[in-house]
């Protein structure tokens, strides 16, 4: 297919040893019952078939773009794509997900009832590893309700792979932060809604985002917290009209809380973290292991992670 010298909107995509699933990411891209766009994709110093895959489909379809770079991360390799982009509306997706047929059509159709919103997203359906569907996510997003009771996780929680957005507005926050290899995404959310720009949940369905490979270590997992953690707070600083914490700074501010209070962070901590492995687990039909991790997460906390799966599996 001829590419389209002005597409309304640039898909973005980084990839790093994704050969597994990545031409399933791929197909549903350019399969889209909305053709207008461009699909830019970086290989972000991948050693596998990676490069070979992309290579083929970029030969087959001209609306496919390919970087490549040494292994610099999610955050750096989005940043080139999306500064290289020739639409004024980015559409980003993982490379082991899947759009549904008319995900773009549809976002596109939406973001133009809303025209104050500067990122639109929505549901996506959990897939396992062979593509069978096990579960939801239906995360709401309230920001105004998240302003106004100092919550960021009524915005902050949402599918990457379900955002279209306005190049414009993310340029204007200043893109990702390179700095931050981890939830770059929600810190990226976090400065747009505290520089007074607006996040609308559109209630479909869009993607089927996929859960795969092995458990989280401990380490990862404290990491991973950490950094969520340290995000939502600077973001309710800056709500506050506060300056923000180092990440330095930040570590004394939870060490000297009281010790009760860091005991309840701490089961909440196990209980997701357990949570989280058994959701993998379950995907690659390790039962046995997502029988013991998912008993050990209700253990520390039954009704939020009962409730959790419940919802999970509506």
């Amino acid at each position: 297919m001829k590419s389209n010298p002005f597409p309304q909107i640039s898909v973005i995509m980084s990839v790093y040893n994704g050969e597994r699933f990545l031409a399933e990411a791929m197909d549903s891209i350019l399969r889209q019952s909305f053709t207008n766009f461009e699909l830019i994709i970086v290989d972000d110093g991948s050693t596998d078939g990676t490069s070979k895959i992309l290579s083929e489909y970029a030969q087959q379809d001209t609306r496919v773009v390919v970087m490549h770079h040494a292994n610099r991360g999610v955050p750096a390799s989005a940043n080139r794509a999306i500064a290289a982009s020739r639409a004024q509306l980015i559409a980003r997706m993982d490379s082991d997900d899947r759009m549904l047929p008319d995900r773009l059509e549809r976002q596109l159709a939406f973001l133009g009832e809303h025209p104050e919103a500067s990122v639109v997203c929505g549901y996506g359906y959990m897939i396992d590893a062979s593509g069978r569907r096990i579960g939801r996510s239906q995360m709401p997003v309230n920001v105004i309700r998240g302003r106004d009771e100092l919550n960021p996780k009524e915005f902050l929680e949402i599918i990457q792979s379900t955002v279209l957005m306005r190049k414009s507005d993310f340029f204007d926050v200043g893109a990702y932060r390179e700095d931050i290899t981890y939830a770059e995404d929600r810190e990226l959310w976090g400065r747009l809604v505290t520089s007074g720009k607006m996040i609308c949940c559109q209630p479909e369905f869009l993607v089927e985002s996929r859960l795969h490979g092995s458990s989280m270590t401990t380490l990862t997992a404290l990491r991973n917290r950490y950094l969520c953690a340290w995000i939502d707070d600077n973001v309710v600083r800056r709500l506050k009209g506060l300056s923000e914490l180092s990440k330095e700074e930040f570590q004394v501010q939870q060490d000297q809380k009281p010790w009760f209070e860091r005991m309840q962070a701490w089961r909440r901590f196990k209980a997701l973290f357990h949570y989280k492995n058994a959701t993998r687990f379950w995907a690659e039909r390790q039962l046995l292991s997502f029988a013991k991790s998912i008993t050990i997460s209700i253990l520390f906390q039954p009704y939020q992670i009962t409730s959790r799966i419940l919802k999970k599996a509506s």
